[in-house]
């Protein structure tokens, strides 16, 4: 057998080579330090992919908008079973087929396309690296509307009702279960209550999370391209931020069945994700669209056309703009040439935020006939509504 000699020379240049590799490095990091810190020096919105992760898979992705300057934030939860044409395994799937715990890159750039926006920053939390952490903050508080005695996928599941500070392997349940008869609203709501909580947490106990001696340990229970020094003025900024009136949205879609997997497919080929995102980064920055989203606003759809299941669709739209509908008919007649957008309360401001949602201006104040509503607008659709815009 004939051994492999390296002359000097060659010794040389894989030292070359090597410390040209370190130095590569060594800048990406630097550059992405710098962009975070860049950003918080210019007041600009932060972008965060946060995914919680198990059995090597994400269990939980959110992304996570944030406007230091106001300390106004918004969550947009991306379900794992997201289905899209994945060119790079060039065929259809769920997008977590692209999760790689060991490299999470394909994974980020295909959920910012799905988004419409860059994701510059992660940050990754195995299981157990969450139940550490939740133990670090001695706990989390959540509440619960029932209590839980179930089977979950490890083990028997054990869960107090009401107000509750749960523990890391609490909140490890909580986190795992859902009623498998519970709606996916519920299911989503779950996840975004845990990192909502995980937010509060931080802001309420910033002095310990930030002293030399914690801090330290928190970002070792952490996966992220943020260099340490950066993650701990981010950090400083997200204690700052206002948890109670974080907004929260959602992916919607068609379920599908597909190989034996099941699919949520997003509504429009994907383009009513991006413009929640782009919606939710202008009002980020505008002071009268957040003063708005503090109150919570009831609508209820009314179909005026012959449309079938128009009313119900239209409902999904907004409810993953963060709206809550409170119910969804038929209007009186079914032959309206214009979506109107009642005003039952003189909320102009609301009323002209609802009406970006669908691009209808016909805003009217009044209760459209229906004076036995609770709702604070009532929208009844027309002709000129597409199923996802109002034609000019």
């Amino acid at each position: 057998m004939k051994h492999v000699t390296l002359d000097r020379s060659s010794i040389f240049l894989i030292l070359i080579i090597l410390f040209i590799a370190a130095c590569v490095g060594f800048l990406l990091l630097r550059l992405r330090a710098d962009s975070l810190d860049e950003a918080l020096k210019n007041d600009r919105i932060l972008n965060i992919a946060f995914v919680v992760e198990r059995g090597g898979k994400p269990a939980a992705t959110e992304i996570f908008l944030y406007y230091p300057m106001n300390q106004r934030g918004a969550l947009l939860d991306v379900p794992a079973e997201t289905g899209l044409i994945l060119k790079s395994l060039n065929r259809v799937d769920r997008i977590e087929a692209l999760y790689d715990p060991q490299n999470p890159k394909a994974y980020i750039e295909e959920v910012s396309r799905l988004v419409g926006a860059p994701l510059p920053f992660h940050i990754i939390l195995r299981e157990s690296g969450l139940i550490e952490l939740v133990d670090l903050l001695d706990g989390l508080s959540l509440f619960i509307p029932n209590p839980v005695d179930a089977r979950g996928p490890s083990g028997r599941v054990l869960l107090p009702s009401g107000s509750v500070t749960l523990d890391g392997s609490k909140v490890a349940a909580f986190s795992s279960w859902s009623d498998p008869e519970a709606p996916e609203l519920e299911r989503v709501e779950r996840r975004q209550r845990l990192l909502q909580a995980l937010l509060k947490r931080v802001g309420e106990r910033r002095d310990y999370v930030l002293s030399p001696e914690v801090f330290p340990e928190i970002s070792r229970r952490m996966r992220t391209n943020i260099e340490s020094d950066a993650l701990y003025r981010l950090f400083e900024r997200i204690a700052d931020l206002d948890v109670d009136r974080l907004v929260t949205q959602r992916i919607t879609g068609n379920y599908r069945s597909m190989d034996g997997a099941t699919l949520l497919f997003p509504h429009y080929d994907g383009s009513l994700v991006k413009d929640i995102v782009k919606q939710t980064l202008n009002a980020l920055v505008n002071a009268d669209s957040f003063a708005v989203a503090d109150k919570v606003f009831t609508i209820e759809i009314l179909n005026g056309t012959t449309v079938r299941g128009l009313a119900g669709k239209t409902a999904e739209i907004f409810q993953s703009f963060g709206y809550e509908v409170g119910s969804v008919d038929n209007a009186e007649t079914q032959d309206l040439a214009r979506t109107v957008i009642y005003d039952r309360y003189s909320n102009g401001e609301a009323a002209r935020t609802i009406g970006n949602v669908i691009r209808c201006k016909n805003v009217v104040p009044g209760d459209g006939g229906r004076p036995e509503s609770f709702a604070d607008f009532t929208i009844v659709l027309g002709r000129d509504f597409n199923g996802r815009f109002c034609d000019e």
